[in-house]
């Protein structure tokens, strides 16, 4: 009872106004027909009880019914240092990211039946309520998140990197697509990328994705790549964009399909795409955000954010990918957005409403 005393008391307290409405039309102060000691022996416990019966069964379906088709409320994508602003009777679920609240009043989490801690981080997946007589501000404490808003609220925004702009501006022009996952877009820039969705999108970079998408296949064995990532892995294997992880003692490849992402291997792909050589000496792996600054690919900005030690998100590689079209290919005057532009692989008309929209400053 305790966990759920919050959200029960409010449940309780309607049910007590209905209570009370009936009191007052079926008697009078002098002679009531439902008597004091009867509400608080008999109908007070009762409408607790049915109170916690509620929350129980609407526990589970939270959730649920907040990313169905049916649940209502506004889906926003957010920066670090956005600042929501709810007031009484509103809710926000937290879907990605993160975000801490405070408030002048209760907030309460729905679907864990507890009280917000004043300052304290949102759980992923729960809604959270304003509570009477209550004015609730939640800061987004990462790079990026995802919430679903119910009611009136007000959102200042923060002058923090805009990720979320980026990947858009990616998406129209076809070189960043999102996962099926039903909300953010199915950017999922809070989730760390993995090595075959880092390859994916240097393919696109490269304007050779439909290429991969259609090569007939390798006479290399891979262990660990899924049937539908086999071209895109075989096509970069073949082309030297890429190399195996390690070989097993059935001369099988091992990719590394879902291991993570890390700043130097994405670097790597994205100055492969920029015409650069490891074997010609233009850069190593090893100090590949280092030599990427040294040849104008990157701000001193940047390459500290990739050897800081901070989180490589998916937010990160759109915001490498996006910069990255705009750097000047090797030995020529032309950028890698020039090339795509000039190859069909990004429609030049589309490609420049696209940067247009975006106002992010560099690091």
């Amino acid at each position: 009872m305790k966990r759920k005393q919050a959200v029960a008391l409010l449940l309780a307290g309607t049910l007590l106004t209905s209570g009370a409405a009936l009191a007052s039309e079926a008697g009078s102060a002098g002679d009531p027909l439902i008597s004091l000691n009867r509400i608080k022996n008999a109908f007070l416990p009762s409408a607790l009880e049915q109170a916690s019966q509620r929350v129980d069964s609407a526990t589970e379906e939270t959730y649920r019914q907040v990313l169905s088709a049916q649940a209502g409320g506004t889906e926003l994508r957010l920066k670090r240092g956005d600042v929501l602003r709810l007031e009484t009777g509103s809710g926000v679920l937290s879907l990605a990211g993160g975000l801490s609240g405070s408030a002048s009043g209760t907030v309460v989490d729905v679907t864990d039946g507890t009280e917000l801690t004043p300052g304290g981080p949102l759980t992923p997946r729960h809604r959270y309520l304003a509570a009477e007589n209550t004015t609730a501000a939640f800061s987004v404490s990462t790079d990026t998140a995802v919430v679903r808003l119910t009611g009136r609220y007000t959102l200042s925004l923060s002058g923090e990197t805009d990720y979320n702009a980026l990947a858009d501006a990616l998406k129209i022009m076809g070189l960043f697509r999102g996962s099926d996952t039903p909300y953010g877009s199915g950017y999922e820039l809070e989730n760390a990328p993995t090595r075959i969705q880092g390859l994916i999108l240097f393919l696109r970079l490269l304007g050779e994705e439909q290429a991969a998408l259609s090569y007939p296949g390798s006479g290399v064995t891979f262990a660990d790549v899924p049937t539908w990532a086999k071209p895109y892995v075989a096509y970069a294997y073949d082309k030297g964009y890429t190399k195996g992880m390690a070989v097993d003692s059935q001369w099988r490849v091992w990719f590394g399909t879902e291991n993570a992402l890390a700043p130097n291997d994405y670097v790597t792909f994205l100055l492969r795409a920029l015409g650069y050589s490891e074997a010609g000496g233009d850069f190593s792996w090893l100090t590949a955000a280092r030599d990427a600054r040294a040849l104008g690919v990157l701000t001193a900005g940047e390459e500290t954010l990739l050897t800081g030690g901070r989180p490589f998100l998916r937010a990160q590689v759109a915001y490498l990918s996006y910069y990255a079209l705009g750097a000047s290919v090797r030995g020529g005057e032309t950028t890698l957005l020039d090339r795509l532009t000039a190859s069909g692989a990004v429609n030049a008309a589309v490609a420049q409403t696209a940067i247009k929209a975006v106002a992010v400053q560099r690091l």
